[in-house]
Formats: structure tokens, sequence, C-alpha cells
């Protein structure tokens, strides 16, 4: 009888333990981190709007890689472009676009697209634009975590 007691009390231990480290993780960061955090960025380019781009975004806590690296957190990589759209009028508006992409599994995490003249006049002032642009899409985004 004394051993049915002894087991039946370290039942009762374990089962209250484990309910408090749940309990602990789920206060503690048992959840998904933001997408912000969620993500390393890789930007391999080295025009002096990628070189302000890199630094301003590691400003605002995103963690920047100028090479992939094999085997690290899941990383999305910077692709930029130009196009431009004629429609009839006057001139031309040159678009441009940044794309957040996942390197393992290619699904878009964020983009941003506006006319390059609304970005500002500087490489500066347009990576500071991108980068503004960028983190709200990636807060306003539902938290998950990457494939």
């Amino acid at each position: 009888m004394h051993r049915s007691l002894v087991q039946r009390s370290d039942v009762q231990r374990n089962v209250a333990l484990a309910t408090c480290l749940a309990s602990a993780a789920c206060l503690f960061g048992s959840r998904p981190p933001s997408p912000i955090r969620g993500y390393r960025v890789l930007i391999e380019a080295h025009d002096s709007l990628s070189e302000y781009l890199a630094d301003v975004l590691s400003h605002r806590g995103f963690t920047v890689r100028r090479r992939i690296e094999g085997g690290s957190a899941p990383t999305a990589a910077v692709i930029t472009y130009t196009y431009h759209y004629h429609d009839g009028g006057a001139s031309p508006v040159t678009w441009f676009n940044v794309v957040l992409a996942d390197t393992r599994s290619g699904a878009v995490v964020a983009t941003v697209s506006a006319p390059i003249d609304s970005l500002g006049a500087t490489p500066r002032a347009r990576a500071h634009s991108l980068a503004d642009s960028l983190a709200a899409r990636l807060e306003s985004r539902t938290p998950t975590l990457p494939p």
C-alpha cells in the first residue's frame, strides 16, 4: 500500500510540474515570432540603394545578411526591379518594386510598389521610405512561422 501512495504522489507532482511548465511556456514566448523577427533579410546587391536599405532595415530590427548562408534561420531575399508605365499621357511613370521572397519556398513574404518619384530624391531617402513600407506590411500580417 505504501508503494501505491508513493507512485500516486509522484504522478500528481509530475502532472503539477507539467502544468506549471506549460503555463510558463504560454506566458513567456511559446507563440510564433512576429514576421519582422521570423525572417532574416538577404540583400546581396551592392548598389547605393541596397547599401542604404540594408543599413536602415538593420537599424529597425531586421537581421540583414549580405550573402546567403546555408542552414540559417528562415531568410527572405530582397528582389528589386523597376518598370515604366505609360498610359498614353504626357510621360511614363517609373515604378519601383521590392519583393521579399522566402529563400526556401519562394513564397512572397511582403511587397512594396510605388512611383519612384514618391519615394524621395536620393537613394538614402528612398531606402527610408521602402523600409517604412516593408515594416508596415510585415507588422500588419498575421504572425506565422515561415515554412
